[in-house]
């Protein structure tokens, strides 16, 4: 089997550096993730409308967040880890299985634990975030989530190199199809098993697409099958 190792740490760099990247760009597959995925939770940052330096107000916020917080970052940061180890070998068997034992393209993948619910991925350098406070279900769809963009974006990528070589892979319709994938296969009873169900999956953007990527995966349940057809239902060139 084709397995990879997931480390998951503390990068309260990459939090000030994202929380600032999502402030000033909340808008992704029809959601605003300021509101929804920030202040939501920290209804403090809406001072931030107020302030002349917001860089400076958010690291100064997520600094001082860190240190009120330690211990409970560090509790429920260990229940993240425990709850995946619970699933790991599960997980990889599945996506083996889907992949038709198509390897990972990285040993090794970091995960970082985050006090907002932004949860970008970073393909090229197989990182990505984790919201600890969330529930343990949509903290395991998350990195299963995150997971699957990884093998997936390279999978595309290899096998349509004419079509998926060379297009972007974090907006526009190959990120259309990544997003639409991840919601077909984690609506699956093998998934749903895995991670429990979840509500509200997907992005409000693809809701008249989705019908039928998920009829197709049901007639066919073959990972080339499914890129080549979506490919035509989105008009890929």
């Amino acid at each position: 089997m084709n397995y990879s190792i997931i480390e998951f740490i503390l990068n309260q760099k990459l939090e000030q550096s994202l929380a600032l990247e999502f402030y000033n760009n909340p808008n992704h597959g029809g959601s605003d993730f300021w509101q929804e995925r920030a202040i939501k939770y920290h209804p403090k940052l809406k001072e931030i409308e107020s302030v002349k330096n917001p860089k400076k107000f958010l690291n100064k916020y997520i600094s001082e967040y860190y240190i009120a917080n330690k211990k409970e970052i560090d509790f429920l940061s260990n229940e993240v880890r425990k709850n995946f180890k619970d699933k790991e070998t599960a997980y990889f068997l599945l996506v083996n299985k889907i992949f038709g034992g198509y390897p990972w393209p990285k040993n090794k993948y970091i995960g970082y634990f985050s006090i907002f619910d932004f949860c970008p991925r970073f393909l090229d350098s197989g990182e990505f975030q984790v919201f600890i406070y969330d529930n343990k279900e949509n903290q395991l769809f998350t990195i299963f989530h995150e997971m699957l963009h990884f093998i997936f974006y390279d999978y595309a990528q290899k096998t349509f190199p004419e079509i998926l070589g060379n297009i972007d892979t974090d907006s526009g319709v190959f990120w259309d199809l990544a997003e639409m994938f991840n919601t077909v296969i984690q609506s699956t009873e093998e998934f749903i098993e895995l991670h429990g169900e979840i509500n509200n999956m997907g992005y409000p953007d693809h809701n008249l697409i989705l019908p039928k990527a998920k009829e197709i995966w049901s007639k066919e349940k073959n990972i080339f099958n499914w890129i080549n057809q979506m490919i035509k239902v989105l008009e890929i060139k």
